[in-house]
């Protein structure tokens, strides 16, 4: 009977073991890398005629499984969508394909850790969404997950072994025009971005959009001091053109910080060799704020 008893005992343990160990590999079969998504949204704002708005989607790989060959598709129907500039970890290989009105990038795979953020530019003559269509597919099986800063959503959406695609619900809105002083501050950090943008400095544009703690009076010592160690006349140029499009796009620059941007415009047109521009501008300087001129040419004395 002892034995009987050993052998029923040694059957279950086994057939507990078994089931155990079968359970545990079909559930580690069954978990599907995460792809996680996120998009900021802009509100447009007049610029040169057009609609401009400029919104950041940053995808990545919070699983410790890759994904392959993903498929990240940007659409806004009958507006233009450029590309404003890749961030991405160093060595991450991806193509960017202009459409009309779509901005696709591929990317071989991503792995742990891996993300890739684009910044894309919506312009229109009369419309732009706040944000634009997302789909990203892959052949991989995957679970999307959109991040809305810190609340993790997975998509209802089942990715299987053929290319599907989701349609992306809006994120958290990160950018906000608005119209009063307290909030003066997101304003400012938009407004410097489509400007960074609108004359080819991707940068400046991805900094801007991605910090609300920004004025407009501190750029100016800023930009100067970029054109100062660069190298490229071109791009001290366009550290020049960039202040000057953010004087036309700013709705509510007070006197002072006006005053400052264009000393400091002035500051660059000198670089370039400019000065009878170099001299209009340190004109408008003084004429906006006279105190502020006469301080700012008392630190820059030769």
């Amino acid at each position: 009977m002892e034995n009987i008893g050993s052998i029923a005992i040694t059957a279950l343990i086994t057939l507990l073991v078994t089931l155990v160990a079968g359970l545990a590999l079909e559930y580690f079969r069954r978990i599907k890398p995460k792809l996680k998504y996120s998009v900021k949204e802009s509100i447009p704002i007049d610029l040169d005629g057009k609609k401009v708005g400029a919104n950041i989607i940053e995808i990545s790989n919070p699983s410790s499984k890759s994904v392959k060959d993903i498929v990240l598709k940007l659409r806004a129907k009958s507006v233009e969508i450029k590309n404003g500039g890749i961030n991405t970890i160093t060595g991450l290989d991806y193509e960017v394909v202009d459409g009309d009105d779509t901005l696709e990038v591929t990317i071989p795979f991503l792995k742990f850790k891996d993300y890739l953020s684009i910044t894309a530019i919506l312009e229109s003559q009369h419309y732009i969404p706040n944000k634009p269509e997302v789909t990203i597919r892959s052949p991989d099986n995957f679970k999307l997950i959109e991040d809305r800063g810190g609340n993790d959503k997975i998509s209802s959406s089942t990715f299987g072994a053929g290319f599907l695609s989701a349609s992306v619900a809006a994120a958290t809105v990160a950018l906000v025009l608005v119209f009063n002083v307290a909030l003066n501050r997101t304003e400012q950090g938009t407004n410097l971005s489509l400007a960074a943008a609108a004359v080819g400095l991707p940068n400046l544009a991805k900094y801007y959009i991605s910090n609300n703690k920004i004025h407009y009076y501190n750029q100016g010592p800023v930009v100067y001091a970029l054109a100062k160690s660069s190298n490229e006349p071109s791009e001290i140029a366009k550290y020049g053109d960039f202040l000057e499009k953010t004087l036309t796009i700013a709705p509510r620059i007070n006197s002072r910080s006006e005053s400052a941007l264009q000393f400091f415009i002035a500051k660059i047109r000198e670089l370039e060799g400019k000065q009878s521009l170099a001299d209009k501008w340190l004109e408008e300087s003084k004429s906006s704020e006279e105190d502020e001129y006469n301080q700012l040419v008392e630190y820059f004395k030769p």
